[in-house]
């Protein structure tokens, strides 16, 4: 294995959505502006279109099983490289993520 505790092929670059998606919504401030990282994903439905949704979705599930079994400071340093400041505490902060999502039919 290459990288520290198994990430062997994380690469940012192959996130183009969540790069663009993170900054924007889940940024220093977010907790302040959405209250969660949740809630940040609904604002993102309710103002992005079907194509950035979609995309954002694809993305997730992708990073989501490429850490799955992995350590969640793994995943936290993931999400700082994908220009988020949003560092989840728990795997239910996770899950809020992946059902707002799922319920996503863009």
């Amino acid at each position: 294995m290459t990288h520290e505790e198994g990430q062997n092929h994380f690469d940012p670059g192959d996130f183009p959505a969540l790069r663009e998606f993170f900054p924007a919504y889940l940024h220093e401030d977010f907790g302040e502006e959405y209250g969660s990282a949740a809630q940040a994903m609904a604002a993102l439905r309710a103002d992005a279109g079907d194509d950035q949704i979609h995309n954002v979705r694809k993305e997730w599930k992708i990073l989501r099983q490429q850490f799955a079994g992995h350590p969640l400071r793994s995943l936290q340093r993931a999400l700082g490289e994908l220009g988020a400041a949003w560092q989840p505490q728990s795997e239910r902060e996770l899950q809020a993520v992946d059902e707002i999502l799922s319920r996503t039919q863009a």
